[in-house]
């Protein structure tokens, strides 16, 4: 990123030419090269690890469509959520069905599938392990973090075409792999670690209790649920999340990577990554939480029994400016995606807007007892001057009174 921000016009793929310090000044101080260098990841993401589009399958197989949201973190880098579907996925009931019937071998495919695509542990054993084998990489005055490094590209495979392991492309491909191994743990360690956070400096603790959920459990080997179907993947580390070894190879950094294979979780993790654009402000609990650590932070205020009118002020002010305002407001790297004309999501498909609540509201207005949820206000109309006259313009009056010919048309199709 922070070669986006520089202006040297020649192009070093040495990341590590620079001081930490150096290099995150130069990004702070143009949001327009971070914003750049994150819509160039996203779009490079979308071509060579998901292959939308190419002949060649991707990471996670023939990537039929997906659907991502830009999102700003706390300290107002950006980040993408993505959902993606791959071609000829079975539904989850499908894959529960297939699972539990005892006749096929699809349960030791599935896992096998999953197994390869992500993991939830290193390749060089336990954290404490993958900490002394770091800290000896770091002895060597020629050492440089995987973080300030750019991949390296495998050799060619083997001349035979049959893993002869005598060749040379054969011995430097095992070479390779040892070496690929090596900086994933390293990567792991330093992005996807998440401290403990009892011990960690700004402990992130709520009500005795890591935010994130962490530790997470251990998880011998991969299981299946016989009476559900459920699958819960193998995991090894505790303060880890599940991850793709060639993606974080690749784009050097955290990154987090999950099966859906339940509805319950796909409708919750759609909701969640469709919720950064559709959002208009905080949440609710977001509010409540920065509320209460305001007044922690402000308990001899609410004690003071002289000048009780002030104190509530002061209250009020700490907690709209200091606070509410601040979390509300988009950082540079955010303001400057926009001004780019960047997205502010990324997706494989055109979508079109279906205003569903008048559709619905049309098809309860024939009960006596319309539904709870649904208001009793009319629909409103748009107005239109033809030859003439006025007429109402009304989507749902477009479906009803379609053509004949259009008769057997579902309103999904319609829309």
């Amino acid at each position: 990123m922070h070669i986006f921000a520089d202006r040297n016009i020649t192009f070093k793929p040495e990341l590590y030419f620079r001081k930490a310090d150096d290099a995150y000044w130069l990004v702070t101080s143009n949001p327009v090269a971070a914003a750049h260098f994150f819509h160039m990841m996203c779009e490079n993401f979308i071509k060579h690890v998901l292959g939308f589009g190419k002949k060649n399958a991707g990471l996670y197989g023939e990537t039929k469509a997906f659907y991502g949201t830009v999102e700003q973190q706390g300290r107002l880098t950006l980040h993408l959520h993505m959902l993606i579907w791959i071609k000829g996925a079975l539904s989850p009931q499908e894959i529960r069905d297939k699972i539990l019937d005892p006749e096929l071998d699809f349960q030791k495919s599935m896992v096998e599938y999953l197994e390869l695509v992500h993991q939830g542990e290193f390749f060089g054993g336990k954290l404490e392990d993958i900490i002394e084998q770091v800290d000896g990489y770091q002895k060597n005055p020629e050492y440089v973090p995987p973080t300030k490094t750019m991949p390296e590209a495998p050799p060619p495979l083997c001349t035979e075409h049959n893993d002869c392991n005598i060749c040379d492309n054969c011995r430097a491909l095992t070479s390779w792999w040892v070496h690929f191994k090596n900086v994933v743990d390293d990567l792991v360690k330093c992005s996807n670690h998440h401290n403990d956070c009892s011990k960690s400096i700004r402990p992130r603790l709520q009500k005795g209790r890591c935010k994130a959920q962490f530790p997470r459990d251990i998880v011998e080997t991969t299981m299946v649920d016989p009476a559900t179907g459920a699958l819960k993947m193998k995991k090894g580390e505790v303060w880890i999340n599940y991850f793709s070894p060639l993606l974080t190879f690749l784009v050097r950094c955290n990154t987090d990577t999950t099966s859906l294979l339940s509805g319950t979780a796909i409708k919750a993790t759609v909701a969640y990554i469709t919720d950064y654009v559709t959002k208009p402000g905080l949440n609710t609990y977001s509010m409540f939480d920065t509320i209460c650590h305001i007044f922690e932070r402000n308990e001899t205020l609410l004690t003071v029994k002289e000048n009780m009118q002030n104190s509530a002020r002061s209250l009020v002010t700490k907690m709209v400016n200091a606070s509410l305002t601040a979390k509300l407001e988009i950082g540079s790297p955010m303001a400057s995606m926009y001004l780019l004309g960047n997205p502010n999501h990324y997706t494989s498909h055109e979508f079109v807007n279906f205003y569903w609540r008048s559709f619905v509201h049309e098809a309860c207005s024939v009960f006596s007892t319309p539904l709870e949820e649904v208001d009793n206000m009319p629909e409103k109309v748009m107005l239109n001057k033809s030859q003439g006259k006025f007429v109402a313009l009304s989507n749902v009056h477009d479906y009803i009174y379609r053509p004949s010919v259009f008769g057997s048309v579902n309103l999904y199709d319609w829309i």
